[in-house]
This record gives structure tokens, sequence and C-alpha cells, in this order.
């Protein structure tokens, strides 16, 4: 689905320049007044466009925050006000738990002013201007979600043909079969350049892990339902709140009754209950949560990323409520969802919307213009702040956005997060994805565009929504909306597998093995073209080429690093020759090998009917199937026999490998 947000902020650093006098006053006979200098120097962004009306953000002198503190808040709001009437003056921010950082962030200093919508904005901001009080003004712009709400319903009767016989998806869920994104066996009745293993590579992870609830994935989007029949057990639960007094805040976090999360929209219905059953409700945020956790193997809808394997597994969804119906979030919300999620456990922020990718060029200039935003990013991606010790720090991640354009959008252009793109069944960029700078990861989204005749939906993603906004509890969508909670379902896979073995890494490390952890599709991008909205050769691949991010993710290949298994990729079908010599050293060609051990699994799985060989340190193998599996590669250190009884010789070495068998091999002979 499209979106964009547009909004504003300043940079601290810039903040800490600027002087200004509350004596400066109006020139006489100019066009430019005194006040409307000050405003100009103190404005943080300079666009009105879509703000609040009746609401103006300040960032205020750390002097008058501690007269604040003090009790003084009365006094200064008087004298930053003046004669103007307001309906409030409070913290912008619930302040974060973790203080000191919040402090530095300068989070502390932000305050929200609300006042009678009929004021005009900027003739407000004029007022407030000249206060020496007041550093930097915002205009607390509103975050759009720009979709077309083409969510497609979804009907078992309109496919006359099913895939059950050619999904190896392990569990029960009903439309299970319907889900390429997770098992791709190239069906041509999802799209006629279907490609295998165009998916995630999760079925394989599956099978050493399917998620652990103390892994909590926020959406930051519209309403998630929390009671969906596919989605109640994954859901994140706050005990106090739900075992508590209705109308009390009983765990103390300063938000009442979050039971699931929260709804920031503070212009909307529901006075922080998540909500959505109302007018313009698209179901956007049901779907991006399916796809990340609905429960698996639990004989109904749809299976997922990280929705465990039926046994009370799973990865947990927090709601954070940034859109209800017509309604969109403010800058201000938005950032109190951000640092909600950080305080309440939260370890993924999983976030499709973006600002449009025209807006800002560089990130100095998002940075300078969506400071509040970009602290509170810095709050939830702070390695102090961190929700689960296997990952360092909390990760971040944003769809790329759905322009075309090419570079992606802000915030998730910035380095602190992860930007996806987005693919469709055939491993090729779509028609509307985002490509080129600041975009790091791909991803299936769906392509509506080259779906089969008779069943075009199918090549789109199917997830979780909303009954009373579709008449059905699922439906197809594509977009990157779609692209980015597979990223984040992988990722939440990888932490609960890093969880699992009792793995640690830094933040940094752990995003460097998820933005490696890819299939490639480079070698699919030098030539060619694909159809989008109707025109044939409306997508030029070579535009795309290595412009896509690393790669496509693989959940296997993910496992295989936090383990410190090597991996080598396979085209299926073909019969490969695979250089071992990373794995066994420069003279790997010279050494004897004495064994290839596969388990009775691993050949099914792989589809291995020969006998791989060994040639002049070669893995010589074919594998029929799509699929990831282990082998264990046994060889001679020094000479060509072992030692040990009557024998003198050399010492056994033994490197377990992980072979990946897709659609596309590696341009490097295998090599990743």
């Amino acid at each position: 689905m499209r979106k964009s947000l547009i909004a504003i902020g300043v940079a601290i650093i810039s903040l800490m320049t600027i002087s200004c006098t509350k004596d400066a006053g109006v020139v006489e006979g100019e066009k430019i007044t005194g006040a409307e200098v000050l405003l100009e120097h103190k404005l943080v962004g300079n666009t009105i466009d879509k703000c609040e009306e009746g609401s103006l953000l300040l960032f205020l002198e750390e002097e008058t925050i501690a007269r604040i503190e003090k009790g003084e808040i009365e006094a200064v709001k008087a004298e930053i006000i003046g004669a103007n009437e307001v309906l409030s003056f409070e913290p912008a921010l619930v302040m974060p738990k973790n203080e000191s950082l919040a402090r530095e962030l300068g989070l502390h200093r932000w305050y929200s002013v609300s006042f009678d919508k009929s004021i005009p904005v900027r003739k407000f901001a004029m007022e407030v201007a000249p206060s020496a009080h007041v550093t930097a003004i915002e205009y607390n712009t509103m975050v759009s979600l720009t979709s077309d709400y083409n969510a497609r319903p979804f009907n078992e009767a309109d496919y006359a043909v099913t895939r059950a016989a050619q999904t190896d998806i392990p569990y029960n869920d009903t439309y299970a079969y319907y889900q390429w994104n997770l098992s791709n066996s190239g069906d041509k009745s999802i799209a006629d350049t279907a490609r295998k293993g165009a998916d995630v590579g999760v079925v394989d992870a599956w099978k050493l892990c399917a998620g652990t609830p103390d892994v909590v994935v926020a959406v930051i989007d519209a309403a998630v339902q929390y009671n969906h029949p596919d989605l109640a057990a994954s859901m994140w639960v706050n005990e106090a709140e739900l075992n508590g007094t209705p109308g009390v805040d009983d765990d103390g976090n300063n938000y009442v009754d979050d039971v699931y999360g929260y709804n920031f929209s503070t212009d909307g219905y529901s006075n922080g209950q998540i909500n959505w059953n109302i007018e313009g409700e698209s179901g956007h945020g049901t779907h991006v949560a399916g796809i990340v956790a609905a429960v698996n193997n639990n004989g109904k809808g749809v299976c997922s990323v990280a929705g465990g394997s039926g046994n009370g597994d799973g990865v947990r969804i927090m709601g954070c409520q940034v859109f209800e119906g017509l309604y969109s979030a403010s800058d201000r919300e938005i950032s109190n969802a951000i640092i909600y999620a950080a305080d309440n456990g939260a370890c993924i922020a999983q976030c499709s919307y973006g600002y449009d990718p025209s807006s800002y060029q560089s990130d100095n200039a998002y940075i300078n213009v969506c400071t509040l935003e970009y602290n509170a990013l810095q709050y939830f991606t702070a390695p102090e702040n961190c929700n689960h010790p296997s990952i360092g720090a909390n990760l971040a991640i944003y769809a790329a956005g759905n322009e075309t354009a090419s570079n992606a959008g802000y915030p998730g252009a910035l380095p602190i997060c992860i930007s996806v793109t987005a693919l469709g069944p055939d491993y090729l960029p779509t028609g509307y994805t985002n490509y080129g700078r600041g975009c790091n990861i791909a991803a299936p989204g769906g392509d509506y565009s080259i779906g089969a005749q008779n069943s075009s939906n199918a090549s789109q993603i199917l997830s979780t929504c909303i009954r009373e906004v579709t008449g059905g509890d699922y439906v197809w969508m594509d977009g990157t909306s779609m692209a980015c909670p597979h990223v984040s379902g992988v990722v939440a896979l990888g932490i609960s597998y890093a969880g699992k073995l009792g793995k640690t890494f830094t933040g940094d490390e752990f995003r460097d093995i998820v933005l490696t952890s890819v299939n490639d599709i480079n070698s699919l991008m030098t030539e060619g073209t694909k159809p989008y909205n109707g025109v044939a050769d409306a997508v030029v691949l070579k535009n795309y080429h290595k412009r896509m991010g690393t790669g496509a993710i693989d959940a296997w290949r993910l496992f295989m690093q936090i383990e410190g298994t090597p991996s080598v990729a396979v085209a299926v079908g073909e019969r490969c020759s695979v250089d071992l010599k990373e794995y066994f050293g420069g003279s790997a060609a010279d050494l004897t090998y004495r064994s290839i051990e596969i388990s009775d699994e691993a050949r099914e799985t792989l589809g291995i009917k020969g006998e791989p060989k060994m040639d002049k340190g070669m893995l010589v193998i074919k594998c029929e199937n799509c699929g990831s599996a282990k082998v264990t590669i046994k060889a001679i250190a020094g000479g060509g026999q072992l030692g040990g009884g009557n024998n003198i010789g050399g010492t056994e070495i033994s490197r377990e490998v992980s072979i990946i068998s897709r659609g596309v091999s590696s341009t490097n002979g295998g090599w990743f």
C-alpha cells in the first residue's frame, strides 16, 4: 500500500547556536517584522504544510526547564504565552523510562502548547517567538498514511487451482498454500514469471526455531486488531493493566489501560484505547502484524514469519496505533509511540510508513528538520535501552516507500534504521518500490501487476485484516509496507534463535549479519524488463542492479550466521561446483577428503538424488529442490592418511557447511 508522512523537527546541535531577545519587535513600514525574523531563526523546518491546527511544539531553554521542574510552570507559561489564551501547556513527551538518556537527547525540553484552532498556527508562532525561554519552534506536522486503501478481499472460492500439493510449509493453517512469500514453488497460478525460492527462506529455519515470546515487535501503524482469531495469541500483553482496575495506570508507565499497546492518536475517538471499528480504517496495521506473527499451526487462516509452531511459542506483537480512521498522527504522537515501544519491551520497531523520498535528500536535511522524531529513534536504538540480551541494541525497520524513486524515504534511510525494498514472486523489483540510496535490503512485497490472469491477487501478500473493513478476516495487499514486516519477522526469528543458543552480539554486529543474510538478486537485473500498471516494459531491470540493498533477506542464512556456520548457494536443478577454499584454506584443492555426510532429512529437503563429491577442493552437488540444510565435510590435515595405531599421518578436520538451493545462485560461484 502507498503511504508517506510529512513532519518537522530541529537539530539539537543547531539549537544551541541560536540566540534571541525577548525585546525584538516590529519594524514599522517593512514587510518583515522583528517577530517574523525571530520566528525564521527559531523555526524548525520552515514548513506549515499539513500541520496540526491549534498546536505548536516548543524547545525550551535548559534554565527554563529547571524553573518548571521547581514548580514554576504557570509563571513560565505566562512569560511565554503572554495574554494569549491556551488550552494546554505541557511536556510534549511522556517522560521516558531512561531519564538520563532522554535528558542527554534533549527530549525533556520539548513542550506542547495547544490553543483555539481558529488562530492561525503561524500567527501564534510569531507571538511566542520573541520569548527568551524558547530556543526553537516546531509546527506539529501531521503524519499522513496516503494509502490507496486497495486491500483486495480474499475469497478462496475465487481460486480454481490450489497449491496444497506444491507447498512445503509444515503447518496446518488453512490458507498457507497461497503464501508464496513464505514458500515459493514457482507455481504459475501465482504469476507466469514466479520463481522457485523467491521467498524469505523461512521453512527450513522453522526446524531450528519458530520464534520465542520474549521477542516483542512494536507495530507502529494503524490499529492492530488484538482479538483477531489469528493474532490474539500472538499479542504482547501488559499483565498489570489486564488484571488491574479500568481507568487506572496500574503499572505506573503513564499510560492508562494499555493492555495490548496504546493508541497515540490524541485527536481521534478513543482516548488511548486501540480502535479499529471506525470510519476510514484501512486494516493496514493488522495486515502488517499478521505477516510478522499470525499464529502458525492453529488450523486456521494464514502462517507468518515468526508466529511459532503452534505450541505457545512465536514472537509477540505490541500495538502502537498512530493512525485512527481518518485521523493521522502528529510528530509528537509518533515520537511518543517510538519511546513507548522502547520503554515497554519492544526490541523491533516495525514501521511501514515513511516520508516522501523527495522531501529530504540527505541525512542532515532530515535531522535538521525532524529532530524530535530523530531523537526518539536515537532513544529506541540506544544500546542502553536494548530489550533483548542477544542483540545489543533495538532495531528500527522501515519501508523504503512506494514512489518508484531512486532513494529511500526517511527516516528509514538513516544509518540507524533498516530500509526495506519490495520484490515480487519473480524475485525482481516491483514497479512501485523505491530503490537506490538509503535502501538496505529487499523482501517480498507482492506485485499485483504480474499476477496470473485468473488470479491476479495471488501475486500479492495474503495476511490478516479487519472483518469490519473488508468483510473478511484476510486480504491481499502489496507494497513496501508488506516487504518491511517480512524483514521484521526474520529479524525477530533471528533474535529468538540467538537467545535459544545463548549467543550475544553488539548492536552493530547483529545489524551487520542481518544485512548480509541475503540471497543474490543482482544477477537477475542485468537486462530485461517487466510490466507495471498495465505497461509491458515499465520496469527496466538494469536500473535496479545493485540498488535494491544487499540482496533478498533469507531466514536460514541469518540462522547460519548466528551459529557461525558458513553457507554456500547453488541454483536448483543445476549441477554446481562450489569452491571451498575459504572454509578449508588456500590449499583446499590439495587436501584428501574423506567423506561428505548428509542426513536423510537434508537429502529430502534439498532433493539430492546422486552422491555429492569433492573434486580438487570443489564441492560438486546437484539439488532438485529449493531448500536449506547442512552437510558435514571431512578431510585430512597433513598427508593422505590418518595417523593412529600403526600409521603416522594427518589429523581429521571437519567443517559443517550450509547448502542453500534457490532459483538463482550468486554470481561468484556460490560464495557468500
